[in-house]
C-alpha cells in the first residue's frame, strides 16, 4: 500500500511544536545523510530516510521498523538510559497526521532523551574543557562494553583477507571521483596499508580473535560524557560493520579527537591499553587510525554525488585532510616495525 503522506510533509509535521505531546515552544530540525531528526523539549525523535545506499535500505516502510527497532536494542548496550522507545507516526481516520499509534503506520520514529550540547565529547572539544579525568571515564566505559560484547573471533588469515579487501574497496571508491581527488595520494596511503598488512601479518593477524559486536560508528559527536558517560547513535544496519576488533574502534575515536586536541587522544589510548585484558601494539593502533582515515575519506567523498550538498569543497578538503592523516599513521606504523623504505617512497 503507498504511503498517504510524502516525505516533505511527514518533515513540515515533525517541525510544528504542536506535533509533540510535550507542547515544545520550539523545534530544531536536523538533517543527516540517512534520517531526520528533531529535538522537541526534552525528548529527540529520529526519522529514517526512505533511501538506499551501500548495505543500507531503507525504502520500505517495514525496514525502516526494523532498523529503528534495531537501533533501540543495539543502543541500549551503551545508553541504557537514552533510548526510549519506538514510536508510529500515523494517519487518522480523518487523514491528519499524529505521533502514537492511529488507523494507520505512516513511518516509524526512535524516541531518546536529549542530551545537553555541552556534554558531548565534540563540543568540549571545541571548548577545550577537557581533562585527564574525562579520558580516563570513555576509556573505562569502553573497555567495560567490549568486555561484555557478543564475540565474533576470526582466524588470521581470514582476518587479514578481510583488512585487504577493505583496503582495496577504500581505493576504488576513492578513485571513482576521479581528478577531484588526489589519486596519488590515495595510491601511496593505500599501498602503505598493505605493505604495513605484510610486515605485521602475525601480530596483526591475532586482533582477529579479539573480534566483538561493537558499536561500528565510534566518534566525538556520539559521546556523552554524562555523567554517567553514554555513546550513542550505534550503526544499526549491518551487522556485519559492527564486527571489530576493539583496538580499531578505539583508533576510530581517537583519530576524530586528535585533529582538535592531541593530547586527549594519547590519553584515551593510554587509558584503554591501560585497561585492555590484550592491548594492541602501537604499530598496530596507527595502522587502524590510518584505515579508519581512509574509510572516513571515502565517506566524505560520498557527498560528492548526493544532491542535498550543493557545495563539494569543504568535503573534498574534508577526503583529502584524512587521506594525509592516513598517510601520517600508515608511515608512524611503518617506522615502528623498522621500515625506512617507506618514508623514502612517499617524499
Amino acid at each position: 500500500m503507498a504511503a498517504a503522506f510524502s516525505l516533505p510533509e511527514k518533515v513540515a509535521f515533525l517541525r510544528d511544536p504542536a506535533s509533540y505531546p510535550e507542547c515544545a515552544d520550539g523545534v530544531t530540525s536536523i538533517e543527516t545523510h540517512f534520517a531526520w531528526v528533531f529535538l522537541a523539549g526534552p525528548h529527540a525523535y529520529k526519522m529514517k530516510k526512505p533511501v538506499r545506499h551501500q548495505e543500507l535500505d531503507y525504502r520500505a516502510l517495514s525496514a525502516r521498523e526494523w532498523g529503528c527497532r534495531e537501533e533501540l536494542r543495539l543502543n541500549r548496550r551503551l545508553a541504557p538510559t537514552i533510548y526510549d522507545s519506538v514510536i508510529p507516526l500515523s494517519s487518522t481516520a480523518r487523514g491528519n497526521l499524529q505521533l502514537g499509534p492511529a488507523a494507520r503506520v505512516e513511518d516509524w520514529l526512535v524516541k531518546m532523551q536529549r542530551l545537553p550540547a555541552a556534554n558531548m565529547l565534540d563540543e568540549a572539544l571545541r571548548r577545550d574543557t577537557l581533562n585527564d579525568t574525562d579520558a580516563e571515564r570513555v576509556a573505562e566505559t569502553l573497555v567495560r562494553f567490549f568486555s561484555q560484547a557478543s564475540t565474533n573471533p576470526v582466524e588470521p588469515a581470514q582476518y587479514l583477507k578481510a583488512l585487504a579487501a577493505r583496503i582495496a574497496e577504500n581505493k576504488a571508491s576513492l578513485r571513482s571521483y576521479g581528478a577531484r581527488i588526489d589519486l596519488a595520494l590515495v595510491e601511496c596511503v593505500c599501498s602503505a596499508q598493505l605493505r604495513f598488512l605484510a610486515s605485521a601479518e602475525a601480530s596483526l593477524g591475532q586482533r582477529g580473535a579479539r573480534v566483538v559486536e561493537g558499536h561500528g560508528d565510534l566518534r566525538a559527536e556520539h559521546v556523552y560524557l554524562g555523567p554517567p558517560v553514554a555513546v550513542i547513535d550505534c550503526l544499526e544496519f549491518s551487522r556485519e560493520l559492527r564486527l571489530l576488533d576493539p583496538a580499531e574502534e578505539i583508533a576510530q575515536l581517537a583519530l576524530e579527537v586528535e585533529a582538535q586536541n592531541a593530547p586527549f587522544s594519547q590519553a584515551i589510548l593510554e587509558r584503554f591499553c591501560a585497561l585492555s585484558p590484550q592491548p594492541p601494539e602501537p604499530c598496530i593502533l596507527d595502522f587502524y587510525m590510518s584505515h579508519r582515515a581512509i574509510t572516513r575519506a571515502k565517506l566524505a567523498a560520498w557527498h560528492l554525488d548526493d544532491p542535498q550538498f550543493t557545495n563539494p569543497k569543504p568535503w573534498l578538503e574534508r577526503a583529502h585532510r584524512l587521506l594525509a592523516e592516513g598517510l601520517r599513521h600508515a608511515v608512524a606504523a611503518l617506522e615502528t616495525l623498522e621500515c625506512p623504505q617507506l618514508r623514502r617512497a612517499s617524499m
